[in-house]
């Protein structure tokens, strides 16, 4: 079996391991879980598309990696905006109330880039929708 840090996609194109990355358990992909949730930053690159529901099944152990995304020192705010928009919904209720904070702090004082993006606004809707 090949190393896992090996299975991180290499392109936007690579898709060799993400079989083997679905077969997983949360400790086995834990060290590689920031380098899986940066494909995130564009959600138009193909391999971002496996990658909401790939993070989503490793909810216990993704929380502090989406809470870090999430910061407001953190300035790719379209980064925020689609881990709001496309992982964050496919999260357990009990995981999605640990980020409740985060999502508060985006949806009612955002930073200039958040409002630019309009990260606020899809935290709002997801606050909604959930609480």
């Amino acid at each position: 079996m090949k190393r896992v840090e090996d299975l991180v996609p290499k392109n936007k194109f690579d898709f060799s391991g993400i079989d083997e990355l679905r077969l997983l358990s949360d400790e086995e992909i834990m060290p590689i879980l920031p380098a899986l949730l940066e494909w995130m930053r564009d959600m138009n690159w193909p391999i971002a598309k496996e990658m909401p529901a790939l993070l989503s099944k490793h909810q216990r152990v993704i929380i502090p990696f989406i809470i870090e995304a999430l910061r407001p020192e953190q300035l790719e705010c379209d980064w925020k905006t689609w881990i709001i928009h496309c992982l964050l919904p496919l999260l357990d209720e009990d995981y999605l109330l640990m980020l409740k904070a985060s999502l508060e702090r985006i949806a009612e004082s955002p930073t200039w880039g958040e409002e630019s993006e309009e990260t606020n606004i899809k935290a709002r809707e997801l606050l909604e929708s959930h609480f």
